[in-house]
């Protein structure tokens, strides 16, 4: 019966409302705050309305840093004008140019997608107080507010190819509060393309470079439309799959997001006409505020409806640059250790294809963390390694490992419907399959094996500085624990999903992400958004790769130990709140 109605649904999807998208969305700048991105809400809207599917559009206030434009003068040794533009929450200068000496340090660029949010600036960079620092990559936060603790008046950041990529260089993950107000970026942040960007460095590794510059920018809170749709299910409509994705683009930003933003749309026209085969509730969100506000649209959501989030939502998927050209592969998708064996199955079925799910970054409006929500897809088909290199493509952070991601140039040719038509089936089974298993098909077995080979590379980094055996006991004792707790309920595979004993093994596996998931991708507490800076495996306890950076028994040794002491009792904690579920 599942497998007819699997195939009901994806004998349904079709190509005409996905093609209407993409040809509406090519006539707009679908900007943040804008007037065209209030049309393109509507459109998507009008279809809805059309269908008759239950939806709202919230209006609130986001907190925004739209760039406008940029201006950039060598003044020393030669004269010469340079294009370049300026990142979201960049300072703005205004019309007042700003000067001073620009030095080239070597950052590097990102060698992989995993990269791209990372940092790693080398210590030995010397004095740069008062210096303008030229530097490689995209301009991520990581590196700006590293560089502003040095001292320095403001960045330049050499794009990789031989367009300037769009970005957002704020820390701060949607709209700030007390914690984190005075976390803005402090300096004016510049990106210039390659060719430009090398001129640059040759110039100032022969002598002194001195420039002008102005950023302009418009930072204010700003009304922005967020469609919130709800298809609700037939035996348990409380509890639902959340699957999302954001509306607003740099440019026309076809591959990022339109193409998501088409499936999004034909996924509700397919799920509310076949919703009497839903068990669970489907709730599909299209996000605003993504671009300009560090992924703003999605933390009001989850500040606005955290309780319901956190009492009723199952999993959380994301819809981010499907259906782009040449992206044939799936060896490059992200999801939660326990979602492993749920997302290469799904993968294989719907397109025949081999899968492989890493590590979700810290990105992707993947603001639901610290709610503890089990969460799978971020980006999704991606170029395939030979062709990348084939090609001399650089990582970049969506449409499909094309690099006109951001640009000026992710217009129509990026999108291929072949491939559209491939990754919606991918989504739609996947929902599918989730709100309808009778008991939620996660399997924190794996959590807790990637926990165990967490906690030992961090033992054997911290060698015997630190002894990490209580944390080790602990999740050892749980895995053996969820092993016992799975194997138990196959026995349940069959019953009803209303079932009393299902319904209570379903609140535990819903717990158990609840528990393992802060405790895996979170420093801060219940309902607060950690910063928009990569997250470690286990972060209480992933400070011990610094043991070979300190001498024995100074200050900084010792308040490493004081650290890892606490974050191995949180860690050891959350493990035996797990091990009580059971």
């Amino acid at each position: 019966m599942n497998n007819e109605i699997e195939k009901l649904l994806l004998d349904e999807i079709s190509l005409d409302v996905p093609k209407a998208v993409l040809e509406r969305f090519s006539t707009l700048i679908r900007e943040s705050g804008s007037e065209d991105e209030r049309i393109a809400a509507d459109f998507l809207a009008s279809y809805l309305e059309e269908w008759g599917v239950p939806y709202k559009v919230h209006r609130p206030e986001l907190y925004l840093s739209v760039p406008k434009r940029a201006y950039l003068k060598v003044t020393s040794p030669v004269e010469k004008e340079y294009r370049v533009k300026t990142p979201s929450f960049s300072i703005a200068t205004g019309d007042q140019a700003l000067n001073g000496e620009l030095v080239y340090i070597s950052t590097g660029y990102a060698k992989g997608i995993n990269d791209i949010f990372g940092t790693k600036v080398e210590d030995n960079v010397g004095d740069l107080n008062g210096k303008i620092v030229l530097t490689e990559g995209f301009p991520m936060p990581g590196k700006v507010q590293e560089f502003t603790e040095m001292g320095v008046t403001a960045m330049m950041f050499i794009s990789p190819g031989k367009n300037i990529h769009e970005g957002i260089c704020t820390t701060i993950w949607g709209a700030p509060d007390l914690d984190n107000i005075n976390d803005e970026p402090k300096i004016p942040v510049l990106a210039i393309n390659k060719s430009d960007g090398e001129e640059l460095k040759v110039l100032s590794q022969s002598g002194k470079v001195e420039i002008e510059f102005k950023t302009f920018l418009e930072k204010d809170w700003m009304e922005c439309p967020i469609i919130d749709i709800f298809i609700e299910g037939t035996e348990e409509p409380e509890k639902y799959v959340l699957l999302h994705g954001h509306l607003d683009s740099w440019h026309e930003g076809i591959g990022d997001n339109a193409t998501g933003d088409a499936t999004l749309l034909e996924m509700a026209r397919i799920l509310h006409k076949h919703r009497n085969h839903l068990k669970r509730s489907v709730r599909i969100a299209v996000w605003t505020g993504h671009s300009t506000g560090r992924y703003g649209g999605s933390t009001w959501f989850v500040d606005q409806f955290g309780l319901d989030l956190d009492k009723n939502c199952v999993a959380q998927v994301n819809c981010d640059s499907p259906g782009c050209v040449d992206a044939t592969s799936y060896e490059y998708m992200m999801w939660m250790s326990e979602a492993d064996e749920f997302c290469k199955d799904v993968i294989t079925d719907a397109v025949g294809q081999p899968s492989k799910g890493t590590r979700p970054l810290r990105a992707g409006d993947y603001s639901f963390n610290n709610i503890g929500i089990t969460s799978f897809f971020m980006l999704s088909s991606s170029m395939p390694e030979e062709l990348l290199k084939e090609k001399g493509y650089y990582p970049v952070g969506g449409c499909g490992a094309n690099i006109e991601w951001h640009t000026e140039e992710d217009l129509m040719h990026v999108a291929d419907l072949s491939i559209l038509e491939k990754d919606i089936k991918i989504y739609v089974t996947a929902i599918l399959r989730a709100v309808n298993a009778p008991i939620h098909p996660f399997n924190f077995v794996n959590t807790a094996n990637e926990f165990e080979a967490t906690i030992k590379s961090y033992q054997e980094q911290a060698g015997s500085n630190f002894d990490f055996t209580p944390a080790l006991n602990e999740v050892k004792a749980l895995r053996e624990d969820l092993v016992s707790f799975y194997q138990e309920i196959k026995e349940m595979k069959d019953l009803p999903m209303t079932h009393p004993q299902v319904k209570k093994v379903n609140t535990i596996i819903e717990k158990l992400a609840r528990i393992l998931v802060t405790i895996n991708f979170t420093r801060k507490g219940k309902f607060r958004h950690d910063s928009a800076l990569n997250v470690p495996p286990l972060p209480d306890i992933a400070p011990a790769v610094n043991f070979a950076q300190l001498k024995e028994g100074t200050h900084e040794y010792k308040v490493l130990k004081t650290h890892l002491m606490r974050g191995q009792n949180r860690v050891v904690w959350a493990l035996q709140q797990a091990r009580e579920l059971l």
